[in-house]
């Protein structure tokens, strides 16, 4: 199987989850009782920590954020967020979208990105994972061993 068939379904479910989230948080009217103000605001926040984390994840990993599941780069990247985990992108692309509903006030859209998003970035990260491991050997096992898979201090 080629790398990218090897990364079209992670990448796809990844994508479904995203969109899935975004539209029930949007059109399933089930809300949280708190003022809409605070709800926005506390939305916006989460967004931008995400979002932030996912452009300092950028900054570290270069012309490789946009690849697919397979390593582009040549050397193991573990500075920046990559010190504490290993998926800081996934881990910022989750927290961004669960600014969504937070600003929406979406109980089933908060949910959606717990049962549906983050598995989803989990079993993307699976298979970039067998791809490092494949790539950087010994050198990624040292890393698994000192850093988080998407929560800093939480190894295997």
């Amino acid at each position: 199987m080629s790398q990218s068939k090897n990364g079209f379904l992670p990448s796809t479910l990844t994508a479904l989850a995203g969109i899935g989230v975004f539209l029930i948080s949007l059109l399933v009217e089930i809300r949280v009782p708190i003022r809409i103000e605070v709800a926005k605001s506390l939305g916006i926040v989460v967004v931008l920590v995400g979002t932030s984390l996912v452009i300092w994840s950028a900054m570290h990993i270069k012309e490789a954020f946009f690849g697919e599941v397979e390593p582009r780069l040549d050397v193991l990247v573990k500075s920046g967020p990559y010190r504490f985990v290993r998926h800081p992108v996934y881990l910022g692309m989750t927290i961004a979208l669960a600014g969504l509903p937070i600003a929406s006030r979406s109980w089933p859209g908060l949910i959606g990105v717990f049962l549906l998003f983050l598995p989803s970035e989990m079993y993307r990260a699976k298979f970039e994972e067998k791809a490092l491991a494949r790539r950087f050997g010994g050198e990624w096992e040292d890393y698994v061993a000192q850093t988080g898979f998407m929560l800093p201090y939480v190894k295997k």
